[in-house]
């Protein structure tokens, strides 16, 4: 008798790219081997981006579209996204990103179900327009090689694998955090429930960044850098002189680059949100990280040793500020 092919969910954010989001609905629904559905939100797109989209996705009858009239954020629209469907494995493609290859859905999938301790899988991103490795999507230690398989402590958001089962176990997103850092908070929660992530190289995303690598932290992205990593760390039971450290590299890279304001307003922002935090009991449980997480994640992070100086010194010199 012949087995059902696996399901699984792709869930994709659409907000105005319209070309780019219907060529990663596009690459979602040409995957071959097995069972998918495509769960799409909308943020609020223009009225024309949006009617074109809708006009695309009557043409592509495994796919959902759930329409928001605002930007929710990254966070709560994958959590949205993903309320939709009910697979066993929640795939997320970003927007401007399409699969390399049409066993992609498939080949993650056999590795989540090869491995039941998986919660997770990294997927490989390189730049859409030359095929390297997208250094703007790699989130990974110093030493480890985007060509071979390895344990990690997160994925990167641009393209990953997620089991349904831990995922809605932890609560899903902290929508909160709306953009930057959403994965690293998840991450944590479900390794926490004692199950593991990988990097897995054969499993690749062409991801359509700039080719000049252009990355504008003046624009809010250093903001919610800075106020996420702060309200992240204090979740998961960061000291204060951890915390003290962490902001005064912040604030140092901040003022090296002009935008040391920025870094300022993420302070007090995340201030307001950590009392929040403190306010409500729900889902705290999640956040006290046992011994073993805790091992595992320094195994994987090595960086998270290094001293006072050294931390100052991996923000100057860290992605540089443009625009």
């Amino acid at each position: 008798m012949m087995e059902s092919p696996a399901q699984v969910d792709v869930i994709i954010l659409s907000w105005n790219r319209t070309e780019d989001t219907i060529a990663a609905i596009r690459s979602a629904a040409g995957q071959v081997g097995v069972a998918k559905r495509i769960l799409i939100v909308d943020q609020g797109s223009e009225p024309d981006a949006l009617k074109k989209l809708e006009a695309f996705l009557q043409r592509v009858p495994c796919a959902s579209l759930k329409k928001l009239t605002c930007n929710v954020g990254v966070a709560d629209g994958r959590n949205i996204a993903s309320s939709m469907g009910w697979s066993p494995c929640i795939v997320a493609l970003d927007s401007d990103a399409e699969f390399a290859n049409e066993h992609a859905l498939a080949h993650a999938v056999a590795h989540m179900d090869a491995d039941p301790r998986l919660c997770a899988i990294g997927f490989r991103i390189v730049n859409y327009f030359n095929g390297v490795n997208d250094e703007t999507s790699w989130d990974y230690p110093k030493g480890v090689s985007p060509d071979e398989r390895f344990a990690t402590s997160r994925f990167i958001g641009a393209g990953h694998a997620i089991r349904r089962s831990v995922f809605e176990s932890v609560g899903g997103y902290d929508k909160h955090l709306f953009f930057c850092g959403e994965e690293v908070d998840l991450c944590y929660r479900m390794l926490n429930t004692g199950h593991r992530i990988v990097y897995m190289p054969d499993v690749v995303i062409r991801h359509k960044v700039s080719p000049e690598h252009r990355v504008f932290w003046g624009k809010g992205r250093y903001y919610y850098t800075v106020r996420n990593t702060l309200y992240t760390n204090y979740k998961f039971g960061a000291s204060p002189l951890r915390l003290a450290v962490s902001a005064t590299a912040f604030f140092v890279k901040g003022c090296c680059n002009g935008i040391a304001l920025e870094a300022l307003r993420a302070f007090k922002d995340c201030l307001r949100m950590c009392k929040q935090f403190c306010a409500t009991a729900q889902d705290h449980q999640h956040y006290h990280l046992s011994g073993e997480t805790w091992a595992y994640i320094l195994q994987c992070e090595p960086a998270r040793r290094d001293t006072f100086i050294r931390k100052i010194q991996r923000q100057l010199t860290a992605l540089p500020y443009q625009g």
